[in-house]
C-alpha cells in the first residue's frame, strides 16, 4: 500500500513522536545497570518483551480494542517479531562488553544504515540525501567510538551492538507495512507478546531468582513499562508517518540520552574521543530533524 505525503504539521509531529520514543529507549540501560547484581542479560531481555507486551494488551482492549476487519500480514508480522528477538538477545549482551553509552551508541546508530538499505531492497526507495549525509557522519562518529582505546569496548561487543541495529531495523521496516492498517498500540501489543512468548524458555535456563527482590521487581517494571511499551508505542507512531531512514535516524536520540544517564549515573567515563564522536553522530541526527521527508 502506498502511503499519501505527509503535510509539513504531520512531519513535524513524527519528528516529536520518534524523539519522545528514543528518550525513554534511552532509559533502558541504565535502568538494566541499577538492576540486582547477578541478573543476566537475555533474562532482563525477555521480561522486557513480557511486561511491554502484557503492558500493551491491556492497553488496548480497554482503550480501543483490536481492529478485525483486516488480516494481519502474517510475513511482516513474523519478521518483525524476529527483529526485536534478534535486537533483545544481542543489545543487552553487548552493554555488558561495551558499556551502557558506548553500545547504545553502536546498536542504533548502526540502525539508520541498515534501514535505508532494507527500505531499497523492500520498496525500491532510494534514501534521501539527508540519510546519505548523516550516514557518512554516524559512520564517522563509530569509528571514533570503535578505535577509543579509553572506553570499555571489545570487539565482540561492537558486534553484537551491530547485529542488535540490524535487528532494531528489520522491526522497524516490517512494522511500516502493519501499520497501514493497525494503530501502534496493537502492533506492539501483538509483535511484543509473540517476542515474549519465543524468549520465554531462557527463563528456564537462567536464575531469577533476582527478579522477586524488590530492586529486581521495580527495574523490570520500568524496563518494561518505560523502556519498552511508551518507547516503541511513541517510536512507531512517529514511523508510521515518516520515511524509514529518516525515522531510525532521528532514533540516534536514544545514544545520547544513554550517554547522559551512563556518565551522571553510572560514572561510566566519557573520553573526548568519545565525545566527540557521540557529537558526530548527534549532528547526523539534525541533518534528518531539520528535513525528514
Amino acid at each position: 500500500m502506498q502511503r499519501a505525503l505527509p503535510s509539513s504539521r504531520q512531519l513535524t509531529a513524527g519528528v516529536f513522536y520518534t524523539l519522545l520514543g528514543a528518550v525513554c529507549f534511552g532509559t533502558t540501560g541504565t535502568i538494566q545497570a541499577f538492576a540486582p547484581e547477578g541478573c543476566q542479560p537475555m533474562a532482563v531481555g525477555t521480561m522486557r518483551l513480557v511486561v511491554g507486551g502484557l503492558v500493551m494488551l491491556l492497553w488496548v482492549h480497554f482503550r480501543s480494542g483490536f481492529t478485525h476487519h483486516v488480516p494481519w500480514p502474517k510475513k511482516a508480522t513474523f519478521t518483525a517479531a524476529a527483529g526485536i528477538v534478534i535486537f533483545q538477545i544481542l543489545f543487552f549482551q553487548s552493554l555488558v562488553r561495551t558499556g551502557v553509552a558506548v553500545g547504545t551508541v553502536i546498536a542504533i546508530g548502526f540502525g539508520p544504515m541498515a534501514g535505508g538499505i532494507i527500505e531499497y531492497l523492500l520498496r525500491g526507495t532510494i534514501p534521501s540525501r539527508s540519510w546519505f549525509t548523516a550516514t557518512v557522519l554516524a559512520l564517522c562518529g563509530l569509528v571514533l567510538l570503535s578505535i577509543d582505546d579509553t572506553a570499555t569496548v571489545d570487539m565482540t561487543g561492537i558486534i553484537m551492538a551491530l547485529g542488535a541495529g540490524a535487528g532494531y531495523a528489520l522491526y522497524a521496516a516490517n512494522s511500516q507495512t502493519i501499520l497501514a492498517d493497525r494503530s501502534p498500540q496493537e502492533m506492539i501489543a501483538i509483535l511484543f507478546t509473540f517476542g515474549g512468548i519465543a524468549m520465554s524458555p531462557i527463563l528456564f535456563v537462567y536464575d531469577i531468582s533476582w527478579m522477586f527482590t524488590m530492586r529486581g521487581f521495580i527495574s523490570i517494571v520500568l524496563i518494561g513499562v518505560i523502556g519498552t511499551a511508551m518507547a516503541y508505542s511513541f517510536f512507531a507512531t512517529g514511523l508510521a508517518i515518516l520515511p524509514l531512514s529518516s525515522g531510525l535516524t532521528l532514533g540516534l536520540a536514544e545514544p545520547l540520552v544513554a550517554t547522559l544517564f551512563g556518565i551522571l549515573l553510572l560514572g561510566e567515563v566519557c573520553s573526548f574521543q568519545t565525545a566527540m564522536g557521540i557529537c558526530i553522530i548527534f549532528s547526523g541526527m539534525i541533518v534528518i530533524a531539520r528535513n525528514p521527508s
